[in-house]
C-alpha cells in the first residue's frame, strides 16, 4: 500500500455507498476526498461515520476538503481533519488518537538574582498571588465573553397543512349581538329617498303631410294637324301599380310628324309623397281621346315628393323610462351609500332594492299620444339597502375553523386569508345569508421557550439533530441555526441570547 497522498474527487451524484465503493478500489494508506462545488452531499454525520469506518476497515487515513459548514461540523465530532483546500490537505496535520503531555521548565533565575535581604517563599508568594489574578480576571472575561456576548438565531419552519373553509353567514337586522355559534351576526337595513331623470327619444311616428312630385313630359305628334293638350290631361306610367300625373297647363302641339313640346305635370294626390318620384322614360301612356294620334317620354326623372312624419310618445316609451328610471335610482342610491362606508362595513351586492313608489313621485314631461321627439321621467323612490361589518364576518369564519384545530396544532391570523363569496339568499326584511371563505395554514404548534431551555449552551451540530428529532418540521424547509460571531460553534448559555423563529410556508 502506498504512502504518497491520493486525491479522491466527488461527483455531485456521490453518496456513503458509492464513496465506501470508491475508497475500496484504492490502494494508498491517505486518502483526500475533496467535495464537489455547489453540490450538497453527505450532509449527514452517519453517511461521514460509515466512510470513516470503511477507511478504518482498508487501513486508510482520510481528509476532508469542503466548505460546507455542515460537513464541517459533522467531521469535528468524528475527529476527521477538514480542509478549504487541496495545498491546505497536503501540508497540514492530519488528526490521529493520540495524548500529549506538556512540562514546562522550571525558570530558577529568580532565584539566583533574588535579592539577599529577600526571603525566597515571599517573592514566590507574590508571584503567585499574581498569576491567580491574573487567572481569575482571565476566567471572568472567559465567562462574561460566554454570558453576555454570543447570541444565536434560530429558525423553525413546523409542519403544516392547507385548509381551504366555506363558512355561510347570516346577517340580520333583527339581531343585536354576534351569534358565532350560530354563525349569525347583526346587519343594518338602511332606507332613504333618492330620485333619477332620465330621457328617451319618442319611438311612434305620424305622417304630417306629403308634397306632389313634378316633372316634365315631351309629347309628339304623329299626325299632320295641330293637337290641342287641355290642362289636367292624364299621363300614366306602364308599371304594375301605374302612377299618375296631370298637366299643369293648356298647350297646343304643332301640327306636323315630329312636332314636339314639352309640358310640365304633377303626380295626383293619390300618389303624394316619393311614390310619385320616378325614373326617365316610365311615363309613356296618355288617357285622352288624342291618346292614338301623339307618343309620351320622360326625359328627366320627376322629383319633389317627399313624406313629413312627426313623433308620437308611446306606451312602450313610459315604460323603457320607468325601467331606466328605476336602475338610476338604484345606483345613485348605491354611489350614495358607499361614500358613507366607514370601516369594515361594506355594502351586500344585490340588497339595494325600491320598497315604495307613488304616482305623484312619477312625472312624465308628455303623455301617451303627444307628438313630441322626447319625452322625460323624474322618479322619486324610496329604496332599501343591507351594510354588514365584515370584521364580525371574519370572526364567524374563524370560527369555522374549529373542526380543523386539533390539540398540538395551532393557526396564525398572519397566516389567514378571508374572502367574500357569494350572497346565497336576501329576504324582503333585509336577512341576508353570504358565504366567507378562509385560507390559511395550521401548524404544529412550537413552544418557543422550550426550544430555547433544550438546545442552550449545546454546540450547533447536536442542538440541530435534538430538535429535529423532538419536533415534527417541514421536510421542505429545513432548520436552520446562526450564531454570532460566526466562528462560535455552540449556542450561548443564557436562553435570553436565543431567538427561536417560527414561520409557516
Amino acid at each position: 500500500m502506498s504512502n504518497e497522498p491520493i486525491i479522491l474527487q466527488l461527483e455531485p451524484y456521490d453518496d456513503a455507498v458509492s464513496v465506501r465503493d470508491r475508497l475500496g478500489m484504492l490502494n494508498n494508506r491517505y486518502v483526500i476526498l475533496v467535495w464537489p462545488r455547489r453540490a450538497v452531499i453527505l450532509r449527514r454525520k452517519l453517511d461521514l461515520l460509515l466512510v470513516q469506518r470503511r477507511a478504518a476497515e482498508l487501513g486508510m487515513q482520510i481528509v476532508l476538503v469542503t466548505g460546507d459548514p455542515d460537513v464541517i461540523d459533522h467531521a469535528r465530532d468524528l475527529n476527521i481533519s477538514a480542509f478549504a483546500s487541496v495545498e491546505a490537505a497536503r501540508y497540514g496535520n492530519w488528526k490521529y488518537a493520540r495524548t500529549r503531555y506538556f512540562a514546562n521548565p522550571q525558570d530558577t533565575a529568580g532565584q539566583a538574582n533574588r535579592p539577599p535581604d529577600q526571603p525566597l517563599y515571599k517573592g514566590w508568594q507574590r508571584q503567585a498571588r499574581r498569576w491567580m489574578l491574573l487567572l481569575v480576571v482571565g476566567l471572568a472575561l472567559v465567562i462574561s465573553f460566554l454570558l453576555a456576548a454570543p447570541s444565536a438565531t434560530i429558525t423553525i419552519t413546523p409542519a403544516s397543512d392547507q385548509v381551504f373553509v366555506r363558512v355561510p353567514v347570516v346577517a340580520d337586522p333583527d339581531v343585536t349581538d354576534i351569534d358565532i355559534e350560530n354563525y349569525r351576526m347583526p346587519a343594518a337595513a338602511v332606507t332613504f329617498q333618492t330620485s333619477s331623470h332620465v330621457t328617451v327619444q319618442s319611438s311612434g311616428r305620424e305622417t304630417a303631410g306629403a308634397s306632389l312630385s313634378q316633372g316634365l313630359v315631351t309629347v309628339t305628334n304623329t299626325t299632320d294637324e295641330p293637337i290641342l293638350i287641355p290642362l289636367g290631361t292624364i299621363f300614366v306610367t306602364s308599371s304594375t301599380f301605374p302612377i299618375r300625373f296631370e298637366t299643369m297647363i293648356e298647350t297646343t302641339l304643332p301640327a306636323g310628324p315630329g312636332s314636339s313640346v314639352n309640358i310640365p305635370i304633377q303626380a295626383l294626390p293619390e300618389h303624394a309623397g316619393a311614390n310619385g318620384n320616378v325614373d326617365p322614360g316610365t311615363i309613356n301612356r296618355v288617357e285622352a281621346a288624342f291618346a292614338d294620334q301623339i307618343n309620351a317620354t320622360n326625359t328627366n326623372s320627376t322629383f319633389g315628393g317627399t313624406t313629413q312624419d312627426m313623433a308620437l310618445v308611446t306606451a312602450e316609451d313610459h315604460e323603457r323610462l320607468l325601467t331606466l328610471g328605476r336602475q338610476q335610482v338604484l345606483q345613485h342610491a348605491r354611489d350614495t351609500l358607499l361614500h358613507q362606508l366607514s370601516g369594515d362595513q361594506f355594502l351586500v351586492p344585490g340588497s339595494i332594492v325600491i320598497v315604495e313608489e307613488r304616482p305623484e313621485w312619477t312625472l312624465y314631461s308628455a303623455f301617451v299620444g303627444d307628438t313630441a321627439e322626447s319625452v322625460s321621467l323624474d322618479l322619486r323612490a324610496r329604496v332599501q339597502a343591507v351594510i354588514v361589518d365584515e370584521r364580525q364576518a371574519r370572526q364567524i369564519a374563524y370560527s369555522g375553523l374549529a373542526p380543523y384545530i386539533q390539540p398540538g396544532l395551532e393557526v396564525s391570523q398572519n397566516a389567514l386569508t378571508y374572502e367574500r363569496g357569494e350572497i346565497e339568499q336576501i329576504e324582503p326584511n333585509g336577512r341576508v345569508t353570504f358565504l366567507m371563505i378562509v385560507k390559511g395554514n395550521i401548524a404544529v404548534s412550537v413552544d418557543e421557550d422550550a426550544v430555547r431551555q433544550r438546545v442552550t449552551g449545546m454546540t450547533i451540530s447536536k442542538a440541530r439533530r435534538r430538535l429535529e428529532n423532538e419536533l415534527v418540521l417541514d421536510p421542505d424547509y429545513p432548520l436552520t441555526i446562526s450564531t454570532w460571531p460566526g466562528w462560535f460553534n455552540r449556542l450561548p448559555l443564557l436562553s435570553t441570547r436565543i431567538t427561536v423563529q417560527v414561520r409557516l410556508p
